[in-house]
């Protein structure tokens, strides 16, 4: 992955010099400036992308024993508490949770007091772009002490006074007008963020340009109306720009929306047709400042659409608002591309038709409207007229949300492209831009045709896959053929108190990013070994998100309440549900796969009741355990005749419970698959069967250190780790 985005950094940065400096013809000097930049740069952010990773590794695994400022006021809810702390001079979120139900006093104990704390960090991600928060074991309420108010500290206590009189006022959405003004979607719901996302608006909530013209017009207007001179308000707009880049969180979008319109008040009017150079000064002096920034997606959204629009500036001169709107709307889309096929692994294609809506809707009305209603809270009086009017426009905004979520069922997914398709796509979105700026309609299309079979079509896998998931302690393992074919075995999933709930963190952040990248549109058969919440908790969720042909589960371990929500859930997402003793063999292609039935159905142990499932593909074969103990391995080598495996996925998560001396010898594998949690409560896998498996000389991958393990069958098997290439 790291090559992956230096590569791309380097070709788009070649690109953009070349048409920033508008070659026409060059003395051998500037060409030898103009090839030498990019590795340059290539050199520059390849050594920040080392020393940041390495920085957030040495984090990530050591112990956290130290001070921390507890900055905003903390969130209570049943048994977690939460909110943002200070760690010298940086800031994180983090996350205190309790067997028990956590209590008030805890609030005015920590609000704006320095405690000693232990604990971890944790990611929330993989990567560069992953962020880490705090997961904290103890807090020691004894040493808490009084600290001076910080500035983070007093814009919390702002943001939380105006969310408290938007709650006064009666808005109908609080935290969309939050998220409006300060780019923080902590306050709304995680499913209307998921709508935003899926209609393809999501870029709306982030600040940007949009914003900040919005409120340097409302300045200049309002000002002008008192006939003030402008150097004055240029004044005003001087120091009330970097406040709200601050008050923002300084957020790489607001940053660049930010210095330039600064730079742009700096300049004479002569200079003002130079955007696109002042989009460069932007450029470098943020990434010298902070060179990791380049890797933020945010900041890579912000600057390459910016710089497509300005780029194709010449397709808006006497075109009319509207024109203007479908012309942004789509080089917009455009541009976005081939950062959302990288990063996402999914285009939001409806996005090129609801921000046609949206764009102006935002532009004209609902975010010069909120800012007026943003600035009028300040003011201790009753703002009746004005919130009717703001709850108007969400309820309208909310209302067209729906009509285009029921275009938004089919999804564009793109495989994981490797360096080479990047680069064409990048050049192919060029070309398409100077075609769209020219005016040949017909022919843009046909690159656009070009660009989906470039980026979605031609770099599918056509190898046979088992992909081990990296779902913490629980279990995920898809099998692939060489035409897209597949088979999810068990969900993963994590157990959450009462009361608590299910943000299905393992799907959005681990299963679908995979089915994604590994191109899959739906999956023909998901068999769930057993319904323990380790293998199945995240079940419903996928369901939502992802087609599935058919379901395929061991019936008599299920209970009757649990049979009766599945089956209603197989009939809302039209998918069949079949018992694994009517169904117990299935063929993809050249794979062979045989539902072993080793269960014992009178145990009360539901490990037990496990489906084991044995995949043969050529020469190669596959044994996956699920939960199988030592007495289901007895049964299955009396009733099956199993040996010389190549892959087994090792039965409940190395548990000494399973996987006998005498069953590891009769099968004898050459790789062992450990599905198991980092620093897991169980102190899984157990290392009697760790030497078990050292002693028949299996090759050992657990995703606790080798996190998603994907294998090729070829004409060798190839192995791919996502932590150790």
């Amino acid at each position: 992955m790291l090559w992956l985005h230096l590569k791309m950094l380097s070709v788009l940065v070649f690109i953009f010099l070349i048409f920033l400096l508008k070659v026409k013809q060059l003395k051998w000097q500037q060409t030898l400036v103009i090839i030498s930049v990019p590795f340059i740069s290539f050199a520059f952010f390849q050594r920040s992308y080392n020393l940041e990773l390495e920085y957030q590794n040495k984090m990530l695994s050591k112990p956290l024993n130290t001070n921390a400022k507890f900055i905003t006021k903390p969130i209570i809810s049943e048994h977690t508490l939460s909110g943002k702390l200070q760690i010298d001079n940086d800031y994180f979120q983090y996350y205190f949770k309790s067997n028990r139900k956590i209590r008030n006093d805890y609030v005015s104990t920590l609000n704006g007091r320095s405690c000693k704390i232990h604990g971890n960090f944790k990611s929330n991600g993989d990567g560069i772009n992953r962020k880490l928060y705090i997961n904290l074991k103890n807090i020691d309420l004894s040493s808490c002490k009084s600290m001076p108010m910080q500035w983070m500290s007093l814009l919390e206590i702002h943001k939380q006074y105006i969310y408290h009189r938007l709650v006064d006022e009666h808005n109908d959405d609080p935290g969309k007008i939050i998220a409006m003004i300060t780019g923080d979607t902590s306050k709304i719901e995680e499913k209307q963020l998921e709508h935003f996302r899926e209609v393809g608006i999501y870029h709306l909530l982030a600040i940007s340009g949009t914003h900040v013209t919005a409120l340097v017009g409302i300045i200049f207007y309002t000002l002008n109306k008192f006939k003030c001179p402008i150097f004055f308000i240029k004044g005003i707009i001087f120091a009330l720009l970097p406040l709200y880049a601050i008050y923002t969180g300084m957020v790489p979008s607001a940053l660049r929306a930010v210095l330039m319109t600064l730079i742009f008040l700096l300049l004479p009017k002569k200079l003002y047709n130079q955007s696109i150079n002042i989009l460069c000064v932007v450029f470098v002096l943020l990434t010298l400042i902070s060179p990791q920034i380049i890797y933020n997606i945010g900041f890579q959204f912000s600057f390459f659409i910016t710089f497509c629009i300005l780029f194709s500036i010449p397709i808006f001169k006497g075109a009319h608002i509207i024109k203007s709107t479908i012309f942004i709307s789509i080089i917009a889309q455009l541009s976005s591309f081939i950062i959302s096929a990288v990063h996402f692994n999914q285009i939001q294609w409806i996005g090129i038709i609801a921000n046609l809506f949206f764009v102006p809707f935002y532009t004209f009305l609902l975010f010069p409207i909120t800012l007026i209603y943003f600035v009028a809270l300040h003011f201790p009086f009753k703002l009746i007229p004005l919130t009717k009017c703001v709850n108007a426009l969400i309820f309208i905004h909310d209302d067209f949300i729906s009509i285009f979520m029921k275009f938004s069922t089919f999804k564009w997914y793109t495989p994981e492209l490797s360096t080479f398709y990047i680069a064409i796509a990048v050049f192919l979105i060029f070309v398409a831009l100077i075609i769209f700026v020219h005016k040949r309609y017909i022919l843009f299309l046909i690159i656009l045709v070009l660009l989906f079979f470039i980026v979605t079509i031609l770099p599918k896998s056509t190898d046979y896959r088992l992909t081990m998931l990296n779902v913490n302690q629980g279990d995920a393992i898809l099998f692939e053929t060489d035409k897209q074919e597949s088979v999810l075995i068990d969900t993963g999933g994590i157990l959450t108190h009462k009361g608590e709930a299910n943000t299905h963190t393992l799907s959005k952040r681990r299963i679908l990013p995979t089915l994604k990248k590994h191109g899959l549109t739906k999956i023909n058969y998901l068999i769930i070994t057993h319904p323990h919440v380790d293998h199945m908790g995240e079940l419903s969720y996928l369901m939502e998100k992802y087609q599935f042909d058919h379901i395929i589960i061991n019936a008599n371990s299920f209970s009757f309440e649990q049979l009766k929500r599945l089956s209603s859930l197989c009939k809302i997402y039209q998918t069949k549900l079949l018992d694994f003793k009517t169904i117990n063999h299935l063929v993809l292609s050249k794979a062979n796969i045989r539902l072993l039935d080793a269960t014992i159905q009178n145990s009360d142990d539901l490990n037990e009741h496990s489906i084991i499932t044995y995949i043969q593909y050529n020469q190669f074969k596959i044994l996956l355990m699920g939960d199988a103990s030592i007495h289901n391995e007895s049964l299955l080598l009396n009733k099956y005749k199993i040996s010389n495996l190549d892959i087994l996925k090792v039965g409940h998560h190395g548990s000494k419970t399973s996987s006998s001396a005498n069953f590891l010898k009769l099968i004898h594998p050459k790789i062992s698959l450990i599905s198991v949690g980092q620093n897991n409560r169980y102190k899984l896998p157990n290392i009697e069967v760790i030497n078990r498996l050292k002693a028949i000389r299996s090759k050992i991958y657990m995703t606790s250190q080798s996190g998603e393990v994907t294998i090729t069958l070829s004409q060798s098997i190839r192995i791919k780790s996502q932590y150790h290439e």
